[in-house]
């Protein structure tokens, strides 16, 4: 059975066995004589105790929760004793001495002795033992693609934590945290801070000119140099800058619309996504459903960038909250996001839908011409639009207005009479909506004698919203009637029904007569019927009885002769 002591150092407390204590009060003992005369002597001394702590910290855990006599002179070893260096003058060079313990690892933190905002770039330099000034040139350069080092910088900034502390500082460098380091390091320091007096009061202008000169040369090499270095480490960390697009990309796609980030951009489509949003739903939904889809992209991004800096530079942070908070963050933005989903989905499940049925006369025309529009007859891209399903987004002349392409389809009459019915349909929020936005569809087609026009597309008026409107274009032909489908008429029809099985634009350009089993291609028709006559004919000419076959087959030739 061993006495504990209970002591608190450095802030922390620990308990520890007398014969610990004993050891360690000793060694606090020597190293209070050797340093407290000394001018820099109460930091070095608060620096060794914070250091002893921290290795305290190390050596015990949950299931050991007393410091022993082996923890103490492990310690030692590490730190080294006051007796092992020699006193160091002012004006004497400080030694490079061998490491007593264990090398420390080089990790990267935020320098604040030098910084000008946040310490990164002197973190960063000390990292890679390089001048500071080269890597704030390298983030300025940076600026001029899009701003990407602003991204970096402020990333970097909120995850790699600043050097606080004596050991941080010397493990930031590379550097031993022993006594020797740490006596060494505090008085460069104050050395640094004198050098640095005596040169500002000696220092004149052509002193001053001369050591700019030579600096700005020493520096373009040296930024010559890291600039190859950089692409180098480039190849390396292609993950990173790869998130670093992604993230960039991103701000484009959901904040701007008139940059090369956006694909709303391109074809000269220029609306952002809030616009296109808005189509859907109200502009509060759209803002709320945007900014919720961000994060839920931006989240993971930033993890991946993370998880790629701390593999490159083997940093470790102490908040351990950041990933419950940025977890909590993009769970609720999942369920914002299906939330706004579900109220877009609401404002579509009523239908409802008006038609109107228009009689065609043609008494001096067996033949029905179906056209387009003389203006209608494009190539599907000479417009400014994207297109979503049925419903297209025209930007011609910069104003965004919601067209759709009609249906049309053509069925034998039932009445015998030739007619055209116009279908239109509209989803809503519910019923009236849906039947009021069914009214403002609006399509224009003519009758021009025997000729009947159709436009390409048909034009929502009234709210610009996206509510899947259809209009469909029902025409009904009575059986031996005639009907010649134009030019790109296509455009505008699905697959028509015919006994050819030709697809809608293989119909196009040709006449076509319905009869009792739907479309037939009309010379096909006349052939059959040509066929049909002859055997016929061949029939009543063999068997030449009476007078009445013989004009039955004198009308027979004729009517061939006709076809």
């Amino acid at each position: 059975m061993k006495k504990t002591v209970r002591i608190n150092i450095s802030g922390l407390i620990f308990n520890i066995d007398e014969d610990a204590f004993n050891k360690l009060q000793q060694y606090l003992n020597s190293i209070t004589k050797k340093f407290l005369n000394t001018s820099e002597g109460n930091e070095i001394i608060a620096d060794v105790e914070a250091r002893i702590a921290e290795l305290f910290q190390e050596r015990i855990g949950d299931r050991k929760e007393v410091v022993s006599l082996s923890d103490v002179e492990h310690i030692v070893e590490i730190m080294g004793k006051p007796e092992d260096f020699e006193e160091v003058g002012e004006d004497e060079e400080i030694p490079n001495e061998e490491p007593l313990g264990k090398k420390a690892a080089r990790r990267i933190y935020r320098d604040p002795d030098n910084r000008v905002l946040g310490g990164l770039a002197s973190g960063i330099a000390a990292y890679f033992n390089v001048d500071p000034i080269i890597i704030r040139v390298i983030f300025v350069l940076l600026t001029l693609f899009y701003g990407t080092s602003i991204l970096i910088y402020i990333l970097l900034w909120v995850i790699i934590p600043e050097a606080k502390t004596r050991s941080q500082k010397l493990e930031m460098r590379g550097q031993d945290i022993n006594l020797s380091n740490i006596e060494t390091s505090i008085k460069s320091e104050f050395q640094q801070v004198k050098t640095n007096f005596d040169k500002w009061q000696k220092s004149g202008g052509y002193h001053n000119m001369r050591t700019n000169v030579g600096s700005i040369l020493n520096l373009f090499g040296k930024v010559m140099f890291i600039f190859v270095k950089f692409i180098l480490i480039i190849i390396g960390i292609s993950f990173f800058i790869s998130g670093i697009a992604l993230l960039g990309t991103m701000t484009g796609v959901f904040f701007l619309n008139d940059t090369f980030l956006s694909p709303f951009s391109w074809n000269d489509v220029n609306f952002s996504l809030h616009d296109f949003v808005s189509l859907f739903t109200d502009g509060f939904t759209a803002r709320v459903g945007i900014i919720s889809t961000y994060l839920l992209i931006l989240i993971p991004t930033l993890s991946i960038i993370y998880l790629g800096l701390k593999f490159i530079f083997r940093f470790k942070t102490k908040n351990k909250y950041i990933g419950l908070y940025a977890g909590s963050l993009w769970i609720v933005s999942l369920l914002v996001l299906i939330g706004c989903a579900i109220k877009i989905s609401y404002g579509m499940r009523a239908s409802e839908e008006i038609s109107q049925s228009y009689q065609i006369n043609n008494p001096d025309s067996d033949t029905l011409y179906l056209n387009l529009f003389d203006s209608d007859h494009t190539n599907g891209w000479d417009r400014k639009f994207a297109n979503f399903g049925n419903v297209l987004i025209d930007m011609e002349n910069d104003k965004m207005a919601i067209l759709g392409q009609p249906k049309l389809d053509i069925q034998k009459s039932e009445t015998g009479k030739t007619s055209v019915q116009i279908v239109k349909r509209s989803n809503g929020m519910n019923k009236d909506e849906a039947l009021k936005l069914a009214k403002n569809i609006k399509y224009e087609w003519q009758q021009v004698d025997s000729a009947l026009y159709f436009r390409r597309y048909f034009n929502v008026e009234g709210k610009q919203i996206v509510r899947v409107q259809e209009l469909d274009i029902e025409i009904e032909i009575p059986v031996g009637k005639i009907i010649y489908i134009g030019k790109d008429l296509d455009f505008i029809t699905s697959y028509i029904e015919n006994n050819e099985e030709y697809s809608e634009d293989e119909m196009t350009e040709h006449y076509w007569i319905m009869t009792e089993d739907g479309l037939r291609l009309l010379d096909g028709y006349k052939n059959d019927l040509k066929v049909g006559k002859l055997n016929n004919l061949e029939n009543l000419d063999s068997n030449k009885t009476g007078q009445g076959n013989k004009q039955e087959i004198e009308q027979m030739k004729k009517e061939l002769d006709e076809m």
